[in-house]
């Protein structure tokens, strides 16, 4: 992710332009090619610590006539490098009872520096920690430990997806419409949106160009408009951007506040983006890993399908449920969460769900939400008694499956 000072775009009146560079620039090819070098040669040696690496690709940055770009582009390889810290010694503490012996042995004055480097090495009862660089914890002197390697123009690919991601931690709303002939291709979309805790109003469209394609509209909430915890939010929005320009038809209209002012952002397919997520089991967080193992080792009669449909709501809205579940006798039910930024979402979903009582939906709503008038809501709420439950952070299996076993009694 590229910070506010190596984001490059200009402001047009009331729209917000970022500055994406040419993939096949000959000029810039050889730039990444030479900063990566650096990293991925030093990453062969495993000895060179991050202050090392700093002073090799500082002349190759300076040298470049656009410093904020080459900035950016080190930026990008430093985040996908690994240091690694020395564990021997805890060096805080060490450090300290090293400087307290050797305060008092120069009180007691009188012996060369060669005497006094030996009294105070065998003073000290840290297994030789005086003979070993006794500042390696610091950051600049971590060891580069590994790199995920990337090639000259992905990096540039990745430089401009990450000039868009920049602006939009800094979004007050965003709204993306899609498109595909292959509705596997928006669940992908959708489980991204899942993955990263976003939650968005998604209404069926007609597709534009009559092509018959599922076409949806997503509107989400951007962290500009948010209260608390709005940077987190801001950062998993943007990291969700890059599964957006993955499809091959898709739209983006944001308001970008990245000072007093708010911007337009208007964005598609036709700004050359290209993603970097391939693989989405890549990016299957360990907390539902263990719910999938846990669940199905436990619920006798309940199986995780990995097929998430579409429920269709009123006025066009599609809900996409987090989980799914098949009892033996084939029935069906859905799960959906709801986590601290969902408020707005979470009150829709009560009111429709009001009117749908035989919705085979669970409700699931983190206990971060509980604010305001949100816990009189869920306790007025006939639906919620029946079909909902709180947890935190993440739901356990043994509320989640008792509640299922519930439903089909």
């Amino acid at each position: 992710m590229l910070t506010k000072d190596l984001l490059k775009y200009r402001k047009q009146g009331k729209y917000i332009r970022p500055f994406f560079v040419d993939t096949g620039n000959a000029v810039l090819l050889q730039l990444a090619a030479d900063l990566l070098t650096v990293y991925e040669g030093q990453e062969e040696e495993k000895n060179l610590t991050r202050g090392e690496i700093e002073e090799l690709t500082g002349p190759v940055v300076k040298a470049h006539r656009d410093l904020k770009l080459a900035k950016g582009l080190n930026k990008l390889i430093s985040d996908r490098c690994e240091f690694s810290q020395p564990e021997k010694f805890d060096y805080p503490a060490c450090r300290r009872e090293l400087f307290l012996k050797a305060a008092a042995l120069l009180k007691k004055g009188g012996a060369n520096f060669e005497d006094y480097r030996r009294e105070l090495e065998d003073s000290e009862n840290n297994d030789g920690f005086a003979g070993h660089d006794i500042f390696a914890d610091l950051p600049e002197n971590e060891t580069l430990s590994r790199m995920r390697k990337l090639f000259p123009r992905e990096l540039l690919e990745r430089y401009n997806c990450a000039q868009v991601q920049g602006l939009l931690f800094y979004a007050a709303e965003m709204e993306i419409k899609v498109s595909s002939p292959e509705p596997a291709e928006l669940r992908r979309l959708f489980k991204y949106l899942k993955f990263f805790r976003l939650l968005a109003e998604i209404r069926e469209l007609k597709a534009a160009d009559k092509s018959g394609d599922l076409a949806m509209q997503l509107n989400i909430s951007g962290p500009a408009s948010m209260f608390e915890n709005s940077r987190k939010y801001g950062l998993q929005l943007a990291s969700f951007f890059p599964a957006v320009c993955a499809l091959r038809k898709w739209q983006l209209k944001a308001g970008i506040k990245p000072d007093a002012k708010t911007y337009r952002l208007n964005l598609n397919e036709s700004a050359g983006l290209v993603s970097h997520y391939r693989n989405f089991s890549a990016y299957v967080p360990e907390e539902i890993t263990l719910f999938h193992r846990i669940f199905n080792s436990k619920a006798e009669n309940w199986n995780i399908t990995g097929e998430t449909p579409f429920i269709r709501g009123n006025k066009q809205e599609i809900i996409f449920p987090d989980l799914n579940f098949e009892h033996r006798s084939g029935k069906v039910i859905h799960l959906e969460l709801f986590h601290r930024w969902h408020r707005g979402m979470l009150l829709r979903r009560l009111e429709f769900c009001a009117r749908n009582p035989e919705l085979p939906l669970l409700i699931g709503v983190d206990r971060a939400l509980l604010k305001g008038e949100i816990p009189q809501l869920l306790d007025a709420s006939e639906y919620f008694q029946r079909k909902g439950f709180l947890f935190r952070d993440f739901p356990g299996v043994a509320k989640v499956s008792a509640l299922l076993d519930k439903c089909v009694q």
